[in-house]
């Protein structure tokens, strides 16, 4: 399997169990440099030997890991210490078999690579797991229609409790919602924007906060270089920015189209496309920015002395660039968390819970934004 397979990223640190079952034996016999070596594997805590640890019945274990809500609040913290110290995790086999429910969740995603999926399907990664369940994480090809046939011999071919698909793009979105699946689904656009007017977009508001502080620090002649214009998201980006410029009286500079990397970053300032009365670069994400201060670096101009620039998604080495970027920071990981408690609820056929924090962007001020000279 090529483009439907089970991923596992080197660029995250995935939590065990999020992506592969290892079946692990008791004793295993290997030898090295002619001598045999016998590994003894931990036996796996049972809520036998949690009840033990906790002082309490094996029954209070079950129920605690059911989730029921009356058992004492001191009686739940021995419950909760003693499952971290023990390391229990539940046998999905024979908790499926007993509650006739399936714990396995399928992730769907065409992009991850990109900083924001990326951290959004390790939250939804993280959530499960600490909620009993295995996570499938699967990359689709859309413009690949044998990608897609193999989706689905996957999703068929397991017995899955739900399935998450996050749509970054309006043709992931279009051929997820054409995909038969038997499991519940959440499919999650934009990613995870609330709906109404472009100001309730998080990606919107996000960028206006970093257009925002420009504006605060004397900017006006100001440009955007976007993502890619087929995701969601870039064109929330950009429509935030452009409604705010016009609400503030600035000159709209026409947007220069990126593809979320470097490279695009580094092309718009190379090739001359960013008109020299420019003061300031909103930069759709991080990696777009650090493209565009390599070229500002190489051609001798100067930031922030003599450009701004800001980012958005506060990568982990976006404090780290010369000068550090002032960006714009996203909880995409609770976002997984909250995607993971809706798809839960969509199960239980409960409300779909509230979005929280994770939805409400942060501005990260650094080093590379100034007032203009």
């Amino acid at each position: 399997m090529t483009l439907a397979a089970v991923v596992r990223s080197p660029s995250l640190t995935w939590p065990r169990d999020s992506v592969a079952i290892v079946t692990m034996f008791p004793h295993t016999n290997t030898r090295k440099q002619g001598k045999t070596v016998t590994v003894r594997q931990r036996k796996a805590a049972t809520i036998y030997d949690v009840a033990t640890r906790a002082g309490v019945s094996h029954q209070t274990v079950s129920r605690y890991l059911a989730g029921f809500e009356g058992i004492r609040p001191s009686t739940r913290e021995r419950v909760a210490t003693a499952l971290k110290e023990l390391d229990y995790r539940p046998n999905l086999a024979a908790r499926s078999l007993a509650t006739n429910r399936a714990h396995r969740i399928a992730v769907l995603t065409g992009d991850l690579l990109a900083a924001g999926p990326s951290r959004t399907v390790q939250g939804v990664a993280e959530a499960s797991r600490a909620a009993g369940y295995v996570v499938d994480i699967i990359g689709i090809d859309v413009d690949n229609s044998e990608s897609l046939r193999e989706v689905i011999d996957v999703i068929r071919g397991q017995d899955l409790a739900g399935v998450v698909a996050l749509a970054v793009s309006d043709r992931i979105h279009d051929a997820i919602a054409e995909l038969a699946i038997d499991a519940p689904l959440y499919l999650d656009s934009g990613p995870a924007d609330l709906p109404g007017p472009v100001g309730q977009s998080f990606n919107a508001v996000g960028i206006q906060l970093a257009l925002q502080h420009l504006i605060d620090l004397g900017h006006r002649e100001i440009v955007h270089i976007t993502g890619a214009m087929d995701y969601l998201a870039a064109k929330a980006r950009v429509k935030g920015f452009e409604q705010l410029a016009l609400e503030r009286g600035l000159r709209v500079h026409p947007i220069i189209e990126g593809d979320w990397t470097p490279r695009s970053g580094y092309a718009a300032v190379a090739s001359g496309q960013i008109d020299p009365i420019v003061t300031a670069i909103v930069a759709a994400n991080d990696q777009i920015a650090l493209g565009a201060l390599r070229a500002l670096d190489e051609a001798g101009v100067r930031c922030p002395a003599d450009i701004s620039v800001t980012g958005f998604d506060d990568i982990p080495e976006a404090e780290y660039y010369t000068p550090s970027l002032t960006t714009v920071r996203i909880d995409f990981q609770q976002q997984g968390t909250y995607i993971f408690n809706a798809l839960m609820a969509q199960i239980r056929g409960d409300e779909r819970p509230e979005t929280g924090a994770f939805i409400k962007p942060q501005l990260v001020v650094r080093a590379s934004a100034a007032p203009p000279r």
